[in-house]
């Protein structure tokens, strides 16, 4: 099916690519026929727009196991946490993601973005990253598109088992942490132990927890609460990595058609320690950048000087992945397919941490130990079609349907706080209502999507073209809470022994009556505590896609989109001071332009320029005027009900040369204006920092991008079976991107609580810093990969170096005249090697990487003054990996 459909396509729209190159050489008295695109693959030359794609052979090559990981060797691109990708410098909020041209939804609490390290590479057959707007894509087009097509329908039946074993310098085998959890926390479930007690569940809806309640209930509620299972940090030798993957698939040719069945199946069980130093800046006497909170000296009397503290975190995350994936495919041979996709994704993470501090407000150093547990999950169905209709002028029809719901469940996540006696030299529970917390989250997204392709051939006045127009509705719904509660000393207090045992000896049954502890809830006080988004979608597109000449196309259409956008805030139980109105409600229409150019104006030499209008649209989170706490960033955020969508123009170009076959040099610019873009910006509350958003009045984006590949054939210039037998490559990318927010205008805020804001509007400058770059931007990437493959395909590694410059991770503190917080991500130089051996007259293939081999530590930083003030920093360690599979 698609192999017609693109062969169809690049005889109306690049005919003479047909040709051969001996038709450059003929009699004078015959028509020259002149061929341009002798080394222009066929992907680059039938479409007009800038785009770059990940294949098969590449993720082999790379050896990434998650497509996360993979990207960011792509032009331009970059990741957060490496989870969410970042297309020329514009955050996850500006890319869209498309399994089969269906979205995908986000188990994320902070991000409408799907996280793609939740996908397996082995699960792909190819991904396509299009950075310029084309009106067949979602109107929320700002950085990209990442387009994933999963794998189709084997030519051949197989079965195919992988095994892996991997680990790195700083976490395997050495001291970790983590705290005893339930007997099934090595496969990524929960055996109910962390389940709501039954005591907490009956009330969840209707009640709030605390002295509202009769005394026996509020403390049969607190004694239900897991005790020691959930709440004692343990130390441990942490194991090294493993995984298991195993892929199958049958293929049935009947008379008429081909039945397909494609299943797969993997498991991984992963370890990370991070230990460094963390704290928080603040401005001295002197008018210098000091700490306010930092490392404590290795004595624990007080702060240490800078550079001299004690490494103050140290924690441990073990993460279980597992995937499962069906497809099952009819291809009928008179060009009608027909495909059903289901796939699950999951990942767990159990994580044990210890913090210490010394913290200005307390003038002592403090000590936080925190357990969590966090469950995401994305079941994704679909189902598609794809047929050619010769009959009808070779109109080709692709429609799609698909359902998918994320989920991300984190129950009992814990903290408690103890502070240290400097005369018996150990820690004690403060014993406040402030140093402890257990906090129960749950998030639900779901996304339906439907839609249809029609693509015509036609020729009008001599011209060979494509009409497209297309039809989608997409509807997204988010249903989110978080419930905090505490135990606050009662009327006796804890004896004052009591508070030097073990966190699982004070919270011990016995030890919560009335006069001693007491269950409160402590969340929801000042803000609603859960939120209900939606997201409404209808679109329509038209385009045409022409040949104007031998060697111009033109690309143009518009989509027109109207969509709307609704978050609710609630609390538990309903609250009198909530009016029940739906806080925001976005509701726009939209017709987004989008025209490209290409002209091959030379021998293998493509000049592509292209101009487009597009949108984004904020977050769900960042509406929803409730309170939440990052756990990345052990901060607190709220949102902003008055944000409105942000309009793109966007201008490309870019310059190709073809000199070889898969050998090329571009060279590109771009350039986009984002009308209303959503920042964030720092409302410093008592001893920590709250984030909010705003949308600042302009920014703009400029960059310029360079790529690079080339293999070469040593065969024949040296002897040895290290060069005759193989086929050398060397691959390279550099994005520079420069951009600037301004502060000319006015932003509106929002202040209130329980669901009635209202809404401020004050002078841009005093929240955003005019001309800073934005957030999560690097000025700088690099990418560069060199290495072989054999001729027979057998062998083939690489030397692979990632580099991403400074970007600013948490933005400045103009209230304080803080300055931001820039992350510096280590630079990564890796060596990939795999190999296929004959083994007992069967084939085996063999894997082997050394990660990270320059040892690059990761580092966030506060600069002012001439002075670096270290914030967050921890060493990553170099990572080795094995690997073992075998397909019959």
């Amino acid at each position: 099916m698609k192999t017609t459909r693109f062969a169809l396509s690049a005889a109306l729209l690049a005919s003479t690519t047909l040709v051969p190159v001996s038709a450059l050489a003929q009699d004078a008295d015959e028509d020259v026929i002149e061929v341009r695109f002798q080394y222009i693959p066929d992907d680059r030359r039938v479409t007009s727009e800038v785009a770059a794609s990940l294949s098969i052979d590449d993720l082999e090559t790379t050896g990434d196991s998650d497509l996360a990981s993979a990207l960011v060797r792509v032009t331009g691109l970059s990741s957060t946490g490496g989870r969410f990708v970042v297309v020329r410098g514009l955050n996850e909020r500006y890319s869209n993601t498309l399994l089969n041209g269906s979205p995908m939804p986000s188990p994320e609490p902070f991000r409408r973005a799907a996280p793609l390290d939740l996908l397996p590479t082995n699960v792909l057959s190819n991904v396509l990253v299009q950075k310029t707007f084309s009106p067949e894509f979602p109107g929320e087009f700002g950085g990209g598109v990442i387009g994933i097509e999963t794998s189709t329908l084997p030519d051949d039946r197989f079965f195919s088992v992988s095994i892996g074993a991997s680990g790195d310098t700083v976490t395997t085998g050495n001291h970790g942490l983590t705290y005893a959890g339930s007997d099934t926390d090595w496969m990524g479930y929960d055996d109910g132990l962390r389940d709501m007690p039954a005591e907490l569940a009956a009330v969840f809806d209707t009640t709030r927890v605390g002295n509202n309640l009769p005394a026996d209930q509020q403390q049969a509620i607190g004694r239900s609460l897991v005790n020691s299972e959930l709440w004692v940090v343990q130390q441990i030798d942490t194991d090294a990595n493993g995984s298991i993957s195993v892929e199958a698939g049958e293929r049935f040719d009947f008379e008429n058609f081909s039945l397909g069945v494609l299943a797969s199946a993997s498991y991984s069980n992963e370890w990370e320690t991070r230990e460094g130093q963390r704290g928080k800046g603040a401005i001295g006497a002197g008018n210098e950048l000091v700490y306010e909170n930092g490392p404590p000296s290795a004595d624990r009397l007080g702060l240490a000087p800078l550079g001299e503290g004690i490494n103050n975190f140290f924690g441990t995350e073990n993460t279980i992945e597992a995937s499962g994936l069906l497809s099952v495919g009819v291809d009928f041979y008179n060009d009608h397919a027909l495909t059903f996709l289901s796939m699950v994704l999951r990942s767990t993470s159990k994580e044990a941490r210890i913090e210490e501090q010394f913290n200005a407000g307390s003038s002592a150093v403090l000590r936080g130990d925190y357990t969590e547990w966090f469950e995401r999950q994305v079941v994704f169905n679909q189902l598609r079609g794809e047929h050619l209709f010769d009959s009808l002028g070779g109109l080709s029809l692709d429609w799609r349907l698909s359902d998918a719901t994320a989920t991300r469940d984190a129950p009992y996540q814990r903290f408690v706080n103890y502070q240290y006696e400097d005369a018996l030299q150990t820690y004690r529970y403060e014993g406040d209502i402030n140093d402890n917390f257990t906090r129960f989250s749950e998030i639900e997204d779901s996304t339906r999507d439907a839609g249809f392709d029609l693509t015509l051939p036609v020729s009008v006045g001599g011209l060979d073209a494509e009409l497209k127009a297309g039809y989608a509705n997409t509807s997204r719904e988010r249903d989110a809470y978080t419930r905090q509660f505490a135990f606050e000393q009662g009327s006796d207090g804890i004896p004052a022994d009591l508070l030097f045992s073990r966190i699982d000896y004070i919270f011990a049954t016995q030890n919560i009556v009335d006069e001693r502890l007491r269950l409160v809830e402590t969340g929801g006080l000042t803000f609603p505590e859960a939120y209900n988004g939606t997201l409404d979608v209808e679109a329509y597109y038209a385009g045409v896609d022409v040949g104007l000449t031998d060697f111009v196309r033109a690309a143009f259409g518009a989509r027109f989109e109207d969509g709307t956008q609704e978050v609710d805030t609630y609390a538990f139980p309903a609250s009198a001071a909530d009016s029940g109105l739906v806080e925001t409600r976005i509701a726009e229409d939209y017709v987004l332009p989008a025209l490209t150019l290409t002209w091959t104006f030379a021998d293998n030499l493509q000049l592509r320029t292209g101009y487009s209008q597009s949108i984004a649209r904020p977050q769900f989170r960042e509406l929803a005027f409730a309170e939440f706490f990052n756990t990345d960033t052990d901060q607190r955020f709220q949102g902003n009900p008055y944000l409105v969508n942000t309009d793109i123009e966007s201008y490309d170009a870019r310059l190709e040369y073809y000199f070889g076959r898969d050998q090329f040099i571009t060279v590109g610019a771009f350039y986009k204006v984002l009308e209303n873009p959503v920042e964030e910006y720092i409302i410093p509350i008592g001893d920590g920092l709250n984030t909010s958003f705003i949308n600042a009045p302009e920014a703009t984006l400029t960059g310029a991008e360079f790529e690079f590949e080339k293999s070469f054939d040593f065969s024949d210039r040296w002897d040895g079976a290290f060069f005759n037998d193989r086929e050398w490559f060397i691959k390279t990318n550099f994005t520079y991107i420069q951009s600037e927010v301004s502060a000319d205008g006015t932003v509106t805020i929002a202040q209130g609580a329980f669901g009635n804001p209202l809404a401020i509007e004050l002078n841009a400058a005093g929240f955003v810093e005019d001309g800073r770059a934005l957030q999560g931007q690097s000025e700088y990437l690099f990418n560069l990969q060199v290495g072989f493959e054999t001729f027979d395909g057998r062998a083939r590694g690489a030397l692979l170096y990632n580099y991403t410059g400074e970007r600013t991770r948490a933005v400045a503190n103009l209230s304080d005249d803080l300055p931001a917080i820039v992350e510096q991500l280590p630079a990564s130089l890796d060596f990939v090697y795999s190999r296929t051996l004959d083994l007992g007259g069967n084939d085996w293939d063999f894997g082997f990487s050394i990660r990270n081999i320059l040892g690059e530590d990761y580092q966030a930083f506060q600069a002012a003054g001439g002075v670096e003030l270290p914030v967050d920093t921890y060493d990553i360690g170099t990572s080795l990996s094995l690997s073992v599979s075998r397909t019959w």
